[in-house]
């Protein structure tokens, strides 16, 4: 009988044991989750004029700091007149007319500013002097096919399906790590179309659907959308800019209200300046949402509007960078570009009284 007793009572710890053993492995923590390192991505716009000195630094930085891309966010030349960079490049004795300008500047950006950036991902914006006669929007969609149509893109497009920007559009979005990047066309006075809003709205649409694993939005577009503290220089200026200029913002104010970190760029004016639409217009609305103009790639520098916000800064010349944190978060840096580096980078055409020039007094 002791025999029997024993042996029941080790079974019966034996059991009690294992129990313990099941529920400890049961409610042991699980593995942390990897933690997603920051990354960056760069952006500027408004390089003309000056740009084929600015934008090879920029280019050099970027690629430096590990940057993903870079984004431009419009007015590559002036197209109106000549810019000066280059002119300072062309052969001495050689005149430069203005038919023969307005062949070779978009060839000009490219070489000389593009270029620069070698195999890393460039994404393109258009800007209102694209739309400057004898530029078009077709001879725009033809000169920079190969940005146009990067594989990002069209990879995207694939994706997207029925509601596909068209091949080679002027607007367009990717995606990166749960991060929307909507590049918006709003170059000329019949923009936002009918047909670019269709499609940004089926874009929001599927970002704010369940399950879509987008985070953060990310709108880049040359002019400031209406009601910004650069209003006299931006959708505001034309009619149908301002009524459909206000209903995108809405939009990405509802993108924001259901939870995605919103964020809006612009260039068009030729300074820096956070948050532009921290305003009465859009204060009174409840619908504040982060923005920044950057348009300090090379154009000739705007005085800052009476509204810019602490922080801001003309006279310079610089590009956004942009850090993604692992909550979707994204914390933006303004770096500027010293006349050093643009001697450090310069053409071997380039003159030096030419990039002071450009440095020193390239501005109102």
């Amino acid at each position: 009988m002791l025999v029997g007793m024993n042996y029941a009572n080790r079974i019966s710890r034996l059991l009690v044991f294992a129990a313990l053993t099941l529920s400890v492995s049961v409610v042991s923590p699980q593995p942390p989750k990897a933690v997603v390192p920051d990354w960056t991505f760069a952006v500027s716009g408004d390089s003309r004029n000056c740009g084929d000195f600015v934008m090879p630094v920029i280019a050099a930085r970027v690629k430096a700091e590990g940057d993903a891309f870079y984004w431009h966010l419009g007015d590559f030349r002036a197209i109106y007149a000549l810019d000066q960079d280059l002119v300072a490049m062309e052969p001495a004795g050689k005149t430069l007319t203005k038919d023969r300008y307005q062949v070779i500047a978009w060839g000009d950006f490219l070489k000389h500013q593009l270029a620069p950036f070698d195999d890393l991902p460039v994404f393109l914006g258009r800007g209102n002097h694209e739309a400057i006669a004898p530029m078009t929007r077709d001879g725009y969609i033809a000169k920079f096919a190969t940005y146009l149509n990067r594989p990002e893109i069209t990879e995207q497009n694939a994706k997207d399906g029925v509601g596909a920007a068209p091949k080679g559009s002027p607007w367009f979005h990717v995606m990166r790590n749960g991060v929307d990047f909507i590049t918006l066309d709003n170059s000329t006075k019949d923009e936002f179309s009918d047909a670019q809003l269709a499609w940004l709205r089926s874009v929001l649409d599927r970002d704010l659907a369940a399950g879509s694993g987008v985070t953060t939005i990310v709108a880049g577009m040359h002019e400031a959308l209406p009601h910004s503290t650069s209003s006299s220089h931006a959708m505001d200026d034309w009619p149908r800019g301002m009524q459909t200029g206000e209903q995108v913002y809405k939009w990405f104010a509802a993108a924001q209200t259901a939870g995605k970190h919103v964020y809006l760029l612009a260039s068009h004016s030729h300074f820096y300046s956070p948050a532009i639409y921290d305003t009465p217009f859009w204060q009174q609305a409840g619908m504040v949402l982060p923005g920044v103009i950057i348009g300090s790639a090379g154009a000739h520098r705007y005085l800052l509007s009476a509204m810019a916000a602490p922080g801001s800064k003309t006279h310079v010349y610089g590009y956004l960078q942009a850090a993604v944190h692992a909550d979707g978060t994204i914390t933006f840096t303004m770096l500027e570009v010293s006349e050093a580096e643009m001697i450090a980078s310069k053409w071997p055409n380039a003159p030096l009284a030419a990039i002071y020039e450009c440095y020193a007094h390239n501005s109102d």
